[in-house]
């Protein structure tokens, strides 16, 4: 067979087996396979996507303290299937077969195919255990980690970064604007060059390395920054996306956060992953302190830089103190690489002379191994997600009781009825979280109530446990009061359906 048409073949057969194994870890979150309501935070991703294809804009007209691609990612992905979300899935089934082949084809360089195969194998079906439903900014935010370590890698092999160095940066940008505590690997990047550079007093160098990284991260910051500045959106861009979040971060103390990280870790033990790649970092620390001889040159580099990116990813990823699982998503690049490498060492020992077959029995006896193990947790977490989630009646009622240009507030934190029913809210807060904790003090509080009268939403629903009379904001006063008293005015209580108060406007 022709050497190029047998490459050719064999990348082929590789890129099949991996999207094979992504559609695998993402088939149970198919719009068919798990029916029903979207999980909140999905939902208020959905419900942005929606109202970003209807002229609005994210911050001004919609309240959310998350960074902007993943709602214009929604929107994409809603533009594609405008009745459902199958288009929504399907880019999130091009975003992880982004993050596997640059996974890969990483992997691979560095450690050779057979420890590439179990490695993408072995993150792909952890991702599987914290994705939670999926379409969330850490699951996003994966091809561009996995982008970072593949130009920095081809970047520092070249001893050249010209337009992988504009890349690195431009790349750096959209995970920032991703999720803004994903960027380990960037600031890694930024010290490795710095201390790199300076210690070889390599001047010039860092300075020619490290310039395209800067025009290439500015290039796309002036154009994201533009964009909401010339929406006349800036203010509430920088006010909800980044000083919220300050505020958010600093509601927790170290305690928490050490909790978060060790729940986070735990579950990215189930699989076995945290385990081999912390063995790995120890591994890889050693060997380049005392005989980096053993690691071929073409590693070294990339070694060093994930050796100071594992410690910052760790605090960055519990920053937040709250130890929500789909957080520790972020985890997967870096561990990745350390378990790869630990895997390496083990096959170096064992398989330095023997047959590529046998190697490849090896990786096939590994991979059904580890498969037998994780077989019963990926039927019973595929039937978990297969129930049908939220209120099917709730969204019935408001289907038949309004039309698709009448407002419906959600009281509390539940836009995703609003997206599933097609009924805009008539206030950008979709839900009342950051009233609830009393950011934004009278000025949102008003803002909220004002909205209410002014756009005069058909129906106003409340969960059960909550009503008009037990509103939960630690700010009352009473201008405030005189507000919510005008809204009650215009609103009776019509049914009790379910786990849920619906109040209808009735006029003044």
């Amino acid at each position: 067979m022709n050497p190029t048409l047998k490459a050719r073949l064999f990348t082929a057969l590789e890129i099949l087996l991996l999207f094979s194994i992504v559609l695998a870890v993402l088939l149970p979150f198919n719009p068919a396979s798990s029916p029903g309501v979207p999980s909140r935070d999905s939902g208020v991703f959905l419900y942005t996507g929606w109202r970003v294809l209807h002229g609005e804009i994210p911050y001004l007209q919609i309240w959310d303290h998350k960074p902007p691609v993943i709602y214009y990612l929604d929107a994409l992905g809603l533009a594609l299937t405008p009745d459902s979300t199958w288009g929504v899935w399907m880019v999130e089934v091009v975003s992880l077969t982004l993050a596997a082949a640059f996974g890969f084809y990483l992997l691979k360089r560095l450690y050779g195919l057979f420890p590439a195969i179990f490695i993408s194998f072995l993150w792909l079906f952890s991702a599987f255990h914290i994705l939670v439903g999926g379409n969330l900014t850490t699951e996003y935010a994966l091809p561009f980690q996995f982008a970072l370590f593949w130009l920095f890698f081809r970047a520092e092999s070249e001893r050249h970064y010209g337009w992988r160095g504009f890349a690195l940066g431009a790349v750096t940008a959209l995970l920032f604007f991703t999720r803004q505590n994903a960027v380990a690997i960037a600031v890694a990047i930024g010290f490795y060059l710095l201390i790199r550079r300076f210690s070889q007093r390599e001047f010039r160098r860092f300075v020619s390395d490290s310039l395209p990284i800067l025009v290439g991260g500015l290039t796309v910051t002036v154009g994201i920054v533009g964009y909401f500045a010339y929406q006349g959106a800036l203010p509430a861009f920088w006010e909800v996306a980044f000083q919220y979040n300050f505020a958010y971060i600093g509601e927790r103390g170290d305690p928490e956060r050490i909790n978060a990280l060790l729940q986070g870790l735990n579950q990215l033990e189930k699989v076995g992953l945290a385990q081999i790649a912390f063995m790995g970092w120890g591994a890889a620390l050693l060997l380049l302190i005392f005989k980096k001889e053993r690691i071929a040159p073409k590693s070294r580099s990339l070694l060093w830089m994930t050796l100071i990116a594992l410690p910052i990813e760790l605090w960055m990823v519990s920053i937040g103190g709250r130890p929500r699982i789909p957080y520790f998503t972020v985890l997967l690049p870096v561990l990745s690489v350390f378990a790869g490498f630990g895997l390496w060492l083990v096959f170096d020992s064992i398989l330095k002379d023997v047959p590529r077959v046998a190697g490849a029995g090896l990786v096939l006896i590994m991979v059904a191994s580890l498969w037998s193990v994780l077989a019963a947790d990926y039927v019973e977490l595929s039937s978990f997600y297969a129930q049908p989630t939220g209120d099917s009646e709730l969204i019935a009622y408001i289907q038949d009781n309004t039309s698709q240009q009448d407002m419906v507030l959600m009281w509390g934190a539940e836009s995703a009825y609003n997206f599933m029913t097609r009924r805009a809210s008539p206030t950008r807060f979709v839900y009342q979280y950051p009233l609830y904790n009393g950011y934004g003090g009278k000025a949102y509080l008003s803002e909220f109530l004002n909205d209410i009268l002014v756009n005069r939403p058909r129906l106003i629903i409340f969960s059960s446990n909550a009503k008009f009379s037990d509103f939960r904001f630690p700010r009352r006063d009473n201008q405030i009061g005189a507000l919510m008293d005008q809204v009650k005015s215009r609103y009776t209580e019509t049914v009790e359906l379910g786990d849920w108060l619906i109040y209808r406007y009735t006029g003044d």
